[in-house]
């Protein structure tokens, strides 16, 4: 009777510690969404780069996508977008690891905020399977948030870094540093305030290597003489540090979605400003003054309205004519073969002759006879020396404007004329006519436009220049 007691009772640890064994070895359900957390804490083995679409669920819906290996937030100009805390968010989900488990198992969700969660973060993965966290309250002593994962019934406390992450707002997603542009390295420039002309300068190949690029930047706006060149020499004047790099940034964010524009001066734009380096580039709307120290703006093509500071942007209240390079007429004097000049019955021309001739090798060495270019230089067909000519061109191409023209020239017939004839046959001569203005000034007609005026004396200097170096070679 004993040992049938004994066996029965053996048999039934077996069968107790077999019931045991399968449970623990049981094979896990098959739900893609059940969460197992790895050794680490954390919830999943995920990277960045596994989540296709990541949607923010609170008081307003965030859609984060990746397009094309960018991150996009829904609703935000992606010239505005923060790609680094785009970054950060989607971090944070793909790693989210909890800090350790609060209730395995709880009766009451209510209690940590679970029952109705105000904050859902739901990813979409690139495989098409999804991961889901449900953010409760914050844990009432320390810096963690209570969560949940969807296919795990457990409550776990996590750092409160995620929390923050995943009740991000859309304006969090805007980026306050709009671009730094180096204005050494302009390429484009535009700029156009209510009630003056605009001022543009592109950006284009040099017509000459012997000037060295000096002609690179082309003034369009405002003026209308051909080949007008800008120089922007006084850039200290408009940044903050007086150094070449042109810093925009938003100073506050006003509104990502305006239904009326017209309340910030933008449905019909006081100002715009557009800029380019060869690397980066913005085109801004200017409304009106947020207050004595701010300018409400947006950018061209965008939605969303911000303010700037003005100082900032000084760049826009530059003058035209500071930015223009004020020569008549700018050419190396490589480029140019002859110059005609002539007033009343004065008429001068100035040649340049070049050959290319060889040079021997001196006598004894092993180097090779080199070409050079020989060049002659002539006043009226006699010739000069070549210093003397040289300073003679440098008056003649130095000459400057001093201001715009203010009226219309008192007379058509110029009182001087200069051509200038390029070595290139494809470039056609320029013409520089001075015509009668005031005692003191003559206005310049440059390939038929008037638009500057250019002192007397200056002129007369260079006549008397001319024609001294001309008796000198009689």
């Amino acid at each position: 009777m004993r040992k049938g007691i004994k066996l029965i009772g053996l048999t039934l640890c077996l069968v107790l510690l077999l019931g045991v064994y399968w449970y623990i070895n049981r094979p896990a359900p098959e739900n893609d969404n059940v969460s197992v957390i790895q050794p680490d804490g954390r919830f999943w083995d995920l990277s960045e780069s596994d989540v296709a679409q990541l949607i923010l669920i609170g008081a307003k819906q965030v859609e984060i996508s990746n397009v094309d290996g960018q991150w996009q937030v829904a609703g935000v100009d992606p010239e505005l977008l923060d790609q680094s805390q785009v970054q950060n968010v989607v971090r944070r989900f793909a790693t989210i690891e909890a800090a350790h488990q609060i209730d395995e198992k709880p009766s009451d969700l209510g209690k940590y905020g679970l029952d109705k969660p105000d904050t859902v973060a739901r990813a979409r993965l690139v495989d098409g399977t999804e991961k889901v966290v449900y953010l409760g309250d914050r844990h009432p002593t320390e810096y963690l948030f209570y969560a949940q994962v969807e296919g795990d019934p457990a409550v776990y406390a996590v750092n409160g870094m995620y929390g923050v992450a995943f009740q991000s707002k859309i304006e969090d997603f805007y980026s306050r540093d709009l671009v730094e542009i180096d204005l050494i390295d302009l390429h484009y420039l535009l700029i156009r305030n209510a009630g003056q002309a605009p001022i543009e300068v592109v950006r284009g190949e040099s017509r000459s290597p012997n000037l060295q690029g000096m002609d690179r930047l082309r003034m369009v706006s405002p003026y209308q003489t051909p080949m007008r060149i800008a120089h922007l020499e006084n850039y200290p004047e408009f940044t903050l540090d007086g150094g070449p790099t042109l810093t925009l940034r938003v100073r506050e964010y006003i509104d990502p979605d305006p239904t009326d524009l017209s309340q910030y001066g933008l449905d019909q734009p006081r100002g715009e400003l557009a800029v380019a380096d060869s690397k980066d580039s913005i085109h801004l709307l200017l409304g009106a003054d947020r207050n004595d120290s701010e300018v409400y703006a947006m950018l061209k093509g965008g939605s969303a309205v911000f303010s700037i500071y003005k100082n900032l942007i000084r760049i826009r209240n530059a003058n035209a004519f500071d930015w223009l390079n004020k020569f008549l007429y700018m050419a190396s004097i490589d480029d140019i073969r002859r110059i005609d000049i002539t007033w009343a019955d004065q008429h001068y021309w100035l040649t340049m002759e070049r050959e290319e001739v060889v040079v021997e090798a001196e006598e004894g060495t092993d180097s090779e006879p080199k070409t050079q270019i020989k060049e002659t230089f002539f006043i009226n067909g006699l010739e000069a020396e070549e210093r003397s000519f040289r300073r003679l061109y440098g008056t003649l191409i130095g000459l400057t404007v001093d201001a715009v023209i203010d009226g219309q020239p008192s007379g058509t017939e110029p009182e001087l004329i200069i051509v200038y004839h390029h070595n290139d046959p494809d470039l056609a001569p320029v013409t520089v006519e001075l015509l009668p203005y005031s005692r003191d000034l003559c206005a310049t007609r440059i390939e038929g436009v008037v638009e500057f005026v250019i002192a007397k004396e200056k002129v007369d200097q260079a006549k008397e220049e001319l024609q001294a170096r001309a008796a000198e070679l009689q």
